[in-house]
């Protein structure tokens, strides 16, 4: 095994500059989200580069048209998904790559889609430039996540050049709306899709990542009594009333902090994201509305940390006579489940043997792709790509051009010990 590394090593060295020129061609090429995905999207223009290279490498590439009807099926399955979706032109992709037989198999999965770039001016470079400076590519989507998925890619184009071949077979998920939700790998793991194994490719600055927290949504709605502001008293402040609740789940969270420990994951944390009221600095606002987002580490109950925000609403409204007789509305808008795998599972042990860098076993405290895979497909997965996810939706994303190159070769050394070759 050790001359096939070297071997790959040796066909990375020759093929660097191809390597960097693909993933400049995807930072170049648009494939925004919409509305969060809900409004459309622009992924196609991307999957149809990562089929061709598919083609290329030896794959079969194949593209599945996501729908509404099978999220909302996985909502009453799963309670993962996003309805409303508009995918219209905007295919999930899939690459086939075969093995001899009598390996394992493995999932290699990354987004296609990026976040819209907000504010043009205020980029240092046009968005999709790809534009090279100091060692580092930036563009539009360059960590989240065109480099994972590229460097992933590209590792087979690798093992395919350095005349490996392998026994198991590979399955490359290119999925939309990612940043929509997840509703493009959640298509994927309703057509049956699973392996032996799974690596997102997110970006995780090359350090292995085992797990990440889950999230809940929620939408707060409190009512009070609109009057001109001169006649304060006689009116009910809502946004008074809001801020109110906000300290108690502000509370909440702190006693959570004293609470609960993880070894790699923050406490659960709870942040108010949106807050809106009012019409007019002269007028009582007769409504206040606010979006916050719950955050918990795998292994708690999400029903008893989910339970703890209702209750301390809950409180709060009793504690207030006019709360009490004008209840709040709440709506649960979006949520995901957190995952986590042994860190002494034959996947963490196998791509860990193959980091060059170090071998710290992370987690993330954000959510992504990787739950759905671990939680509903039943594949044991491992998260790990190049870029800093501190970069990830800013203005003047970029990604390190060594921790790309590095990372094609960690991947191909990976695969090639899990498939196993002939």
């Amino acid at each position: 095994m050790t001359d096939k590394k070297e071997k790959l090593a040796e066909e990375l060295e020759n093929n660097r500059n191809e390597y960097l020129n693909f993933l400049k061609k995807l930072i170049k090429t648009d494939t925004r989200v919409v509305g969060h995905g809900i409004d459309g999207g622009y992924e196609k223009n991307g999957q149809k580069i990562a089929a061709e290279k598919m083609e290329e490498i030896g794959g079969k590439a194949e593209f599945y048209k996501v729908k509404d009807e099978i999220i909302r099926d996985a909502i009453e399955k799963y309670g993962e998904g996003n309805p409303g979706h508009n995918y219209e032109d905007r295919p999930n992709l899939l690459g086939r790559f075969s093995g001899s037989g009598g390996g394992r198999s493995l999932i290699l999965n990354g987004h296609i889609d990026t976040m819209p770039y907000g504010e043009k001016e205020r980029w240092k470079y046009d968005p999709f430039s790809a534009k090279e400076i100091d060692g580092e590519i930036y563009g539009l989507g360059s960590c989240d996540m065109k480099g994972g998925l590229a460097a992933s890619l590209l590792s087979l184009d690798l093992i395919k050049k350095a005349g490996i071949e392998l026994k198991g077979d590979v399955l490359f998920e290119s999925v939309i709306d990612e940043e929509g939700g997840g509703n493009g790998t959640l298509a994927f793991v309703q057509e049956g899709i699973k392996a032996d194994g799974a690596v997102v490719c997110e970006p995780t600055s090359n350090l292995l990542q085992i797990g990440h927290m889950g999230f809940i949504f929620y939408h707060v709605k409190v009512f009070g009594k609109a009057l001109h502001s001169s006649r304060k008293w006689e009116g009910v402040n809502a946004i008074e009333k809001a801020i109110k609740l906000i300290e108690a789940l502000n509370e909440l969270e702190h006693n959570w902090l004293m609470k609960y420990k993880h070894p790699l994951m923050p406490p659960p944390t709870l942040n108010i994201g949106v807050i809106k009221g009012g019409s007019a600095g002269s007028t009582v606002p007769s409504e206040c509305e606010f979006k916050l987002c719950l955050h918990y580490y795998p292994g708690l109950d999400k029903e008893e940390i989910a339970e703890d925000v209702l209750t301390t609403l809950d409180n709060a409204v009793k504690g207030d006579p006019w709360l009490r007789e004008n209840p709040l509305e709440i709506e649960v808008y979006q949520e995901g489940g957190p995952f986590e795998i042994d860190s002494e599972h034959d996947l963490v042990k196998t791509f860990r043997s193959n980091i060059s860098g170090s071998k710290e076993l992370t987690a993330s405290p954000a959510g992504n792709d990787a739950r759905l895979l671990a939680n509903l497909a039943d594949t044991p997965t491992i998260v790990f790509g190049p870029g800093n996810p501190e970069k990830a939706h800013s203005i003047d994303e970029t990604i390190s051009i060594n921790e790309y190159i590095e990372s094609i070769l960690i991947y191909a050394g990976f695969i090639i010990d899990w498939c196993g070759t002939v």
